[in-house]
């Protein structure tokens, strides 16, 4: 009986069967609503097209960063690749973010005050990013 036991519990986690737990994600929010889960360890290219513009997140080698954006000042462009939980990169005037999250964590809600922009409210974005 125990052996039994013993040899289902190594067919379901044997060292052969990879894991999620641990995994870290780029979660990719845009003003639309919509949240796409990119994991870190797979390379990989992610076009985001919204009514507000276009944007291009790109994940590789563990880490992720903002390749291209049509956005007129591109800070989010400039921003550095993030890796961990918890580190952001925000295109303010497409309302979109990436986040790091950990598998199984819940990513977090837009604040859409915090990332409400507006050429004429703010005509330097650059310094109101940073």
């Amino acid at each position: 009986m125990v052996l039994a036991v013993l040899a289902v519990v190594f067919a379901l986690f044997g060292p052969w069967r990879t894991s999620d737990a641990g995994q870290l994600f780029a979660v990719v929010h845009d003003a639309d609503g919509n949240e796409r889960r990119l994991p870190l360890s797979q390379d990989q290219t992610c076009e985001v097209q919204t009514s507000l513009g276009r944007n291009v997140v790109v994940v590789q080698d563990g880490a992720a960063h903002m390749a291209e954006a049509d956005c007129p000042h591109k800070s989010c462009t400039q921003q550095q690749p993030i890796s961990q939980p918890g580190q952001q990169i925000i295109c303010l005037p497409h309302q979109l973010w990436v986040e790091i999250v950990a598998q199984g964590d819940a990513s977090t809600q837009l604040n859409e005050n915090a990332v409400r922009w507006n050429e004429s409210d703010s005509p330097n974005v650059d310094l109101v990013a940073r």
